[in-house]
């Protein structure tokens, strides 16, 4: 028996295909998503977030930007991000079967790539393999880079005010990894990445703008829904469709080709989230129910101290102006006008409606006429026309 079992194993070790050595031409990259954790500065929440990394086996160099998902738009982003830091484009890189960019496998290895993934290669014009199933190993150094940012850039956990700040940081920290030694070679990364990065394709005249579209029904309460998440637009699109433009950051949606709605994207789940400007028009007609909205709150403070100071027809008139100047683009200045009418002791519609056209509405004075020193007109009336009127003497 223990003959038979050790013949057994030295056959199935024979046919397995074992780790081949691979080469690595210059500038090509592998790329991946690695779980990290966060601390929101604002909060002290944790939450987990997903670091993006191209590495490249030539030099053992490798960029890395955070995102809060590890959907489409936060892949493509993080690409395009990662290619214009370094001034150009991997010719050839290597993903696992990541859904965002492989839509199936098929039975003769093929690969059908989803429409996103596809226009941004084409657009960018670099090659993509892709790993065989189950195989981490062929992609093995962003796997082993991934593993030291970890450990490294995000240890202690780090404290985020907003990705935006937080991948500017990755990148210095990045480009002062470069300076330490190859583990092989025994000379600085940024030595040998230089190599890597005189083999980068050209950048594209223009970056690939990274969103995709949709369309959706507003629901009779005016939320349109993503994924699980909720976005309140106007109630009187309720029942509408409207097209939703959504990046890795927000939202923004249109209706008959006009905006109306734009909102930070929410990874949580069953979210909602709205914006009171959307519902102050709707407010106009109903201003008894203002404190009852689940968006009071998002109000400025003084507008909430204002309108629960109001009531019946007061209320309205300081609804309509605070429609008035929402449906302006002015939602900055709702603070600056009742400051300047409370500086001035009043607190009555009319005064705040004129201290909000004082400060956003600049008073127009055109330009005086530049006047030549000669005359502008050589004009000789005939007033003997006039003259016959009159009484006088009229000549023909």
């Amino acid at each position: 028996m223990k003959k038979y079992v050790r013949k057994k194993k030295y056959v199935m070790k024979t046919l397995s295909a074992g780790y081949l050595p691979l080469e690595h031409p210059k500038g090509w990259g592998q790329v991946d998503f690695g779980l990290a954790e966060g601390e929101w500065a604002a909060t002290g929440e944790r939450f987990p977030f997903y670091a993006l990394t191209i590495s490249f086996p030539g030099s053992n160099n490798g960029v890395t930007q955070a995102f809060p998902s590890q959907n489409q738009e936060c892949l493509l982003e993080g690409m395009k991000r990662i290619f214009e830091h370094i001034g150009g484009v991997p010719p050839r890189l290597r993903f696992d079967n990541m859904t965002t960019a492989v839509a199936q496998v098929l039975k003769d290895g093929e690969r059908v790539l989803t429409d996103g993934f596809t226009r941004f290669m084409l657009h960018y014009r670099f090659q993509a393999d892709f790993c065989n199933p189950a195989s981490g190993n062929e992609k093995g150094n962003v796997e082993n880079k991934v593993g030291y940012s970890r450990r490294n850039a995000f240890v202690p956990v780090p404290v985020i005010t907003s990705f935006e700040e937080f991948n500017e940081q990755l990148l210095e920290w990045c480009e002062k990894d470069a300076d330490r030694l190859h583990y092989k070679h025994k000379v600085p990364i940024r030595e040998l990445w230089e190599e890597d990065k005189a083999a980068l394709l050209e950048l594209p005249q223009y970056p690939f703008s990274v969103f995709r579209y949709t369309t959706l029904t507003v629901s009779k309460t005016g939320f349109a829904t993503i994924e699980t998440n909720k976005y309140g637009l106007s109630p009187m699109l309720a029942g509408e469709k409207v097209q939703a433009k959504i990046f890795y950051d927000h939202v923004a949606f249109y209706h008959d080709h006009r905006p109306v709605g734009r909102f930070p994207r929410s990874y949580k789940t069953n979210d909602e989230v709205y914006d009171w400007t959307q519902y102050v028009s709707t407010l106009c007609k109903k201003p008894g129910a203002i404190e009852h909205t689940r968006f009071f709150h998002q109000m400025p403070q003084r507008w909430q101290d204002y309108l629960a100071s109001t009531k019946g027809k007061e209320r309205k008139s300081a609804l309509q102006l605070l429609s008035e100047i929402v449906a302006d683009g002015n939602s900055e200045f709702c603070d600056d006008a009742l400051e300047m009418a409370a500086a001035n002791g009043r607190a009555d519609v009319d005064s705040l409606r004129q201290c909000y056209y004082m400060i956003a509405k600049k008073e127009y004075r055109p330009d005086p006429l530049k006047l030549s020193g000669a005359p502008l007109l050589n004009y000789n009336p005939n007033l003997s026309a006039y003259d016959g009127l009159m009484g006088g003497e009229a000549h023909g």
